[in-house]
């Protein structure tokens, strides 16, 4: 079952339970004693639970998948790769590889992208990771 029809069906779910609650509450007539704040925080926080479980499935299709995301990576993305997971600075990389610091911060950023990780230590572990 792909991915964004899981997330779509547990949309319809949270949606339809928020249907159902407010049928109930209208059924039994007790929209008439609750405050109208109350009522419009009840409806808010649905909705920040919805959005919090939407992220949460979101960052957790996004684990990447190393073998794949690896090949990916050219070559010099790759002996950029290996060097941090050498524990080089990324000055150190520059020099070693004759190029503008920047042009080491562009190669790492591609890798992060293309990992799909946020820092270093991530990076590492998908290219470790392979290695084994």
């Amino acid at each position: 079952m792909p991915a964004t029809f899981k997330i779509a069906l547990r949309i319809a779910f949270i949606t339809s339970g928020a249907i159902l609650i407010f049928w109930i509450i209208s059924q039994f007539t007790i929209y008439r004693y609750l405050k109208t704040e109350y009522y419009a925080a009840i409806i808010a926080v649905s909705f920040l639970a919805t959005g919090i479980f939407i992220a949460r499935s979101r960052h957790e299709q996004r684990e990447p998948e190393d073998q794949h995301q690896l090949a990916e990576l050219t070559q010099k993305e790759l002996s950029i790769l290996a060097q941090i997971a050498a524990g080089k600075s990324n000055k150190q990389i520059a020099s070693e590889n004759f190029v503008e610091l920047s042009t080491v911060k562009t190669h790492i950023n591609n890798i992060y992208s293309k990992l799909g990780v946020n820092n270093r230590t991530a990076a590492i572990k998908a290219y470790s990771s392979r290695q084994e």
